[in-house]
């Protein structure tokens, strides 16, 4: 009886410290995320700006912000993150990242 007891509180402390790792990641992905903002809008602003990188930066920056804002409000509210979720924040913060080095402005910046 003692095992039967046992194996549900291991269980329970696997996801806890699964959704403390997946928590951290979401946070970092969303600091990635404001950290690199501001390069996408800096360049966009630019008068010298590639009109076919601004199109790319752009399109990068409303897909990150489509898995960002439910990854935030996850966060904020407590609700269970999967790794799934993670991974495509981490995606699309990578792919605005890749945009923006393409670009002087970027690669200064960075």
């Amino acid at each position: 009886m003692r095992k039967a007891f046992l194996l549900p509180v291991l269980l329970l402390a696997a996801c806890g410290t699964s959704q403390t790792t997946l928590r951290k990641a979401g946070y970092d992905t969303i600091q990635a995320y404001n950290a690199t903002a501001p390069l996408a809008l800096a360049y966009a602003q630019s008068a010298s700006a590639d009109p076919t990188i601004k199109a790319g930066i752009k399109t990068a920056s409303a897909d990150a912000i489509k898995v960002i804002d439910p990854l935030g409000a996850d966060l904020q509210s407590g609700d269970v993150l999967t790794a799934v979720e993670i991974s495509a924040a981490e995606a699309a913060v990578a792919a605005l990242e890749a945009k923006i080095s393409t670009t002087s402005t970027g690669a200064t910046a960075q």
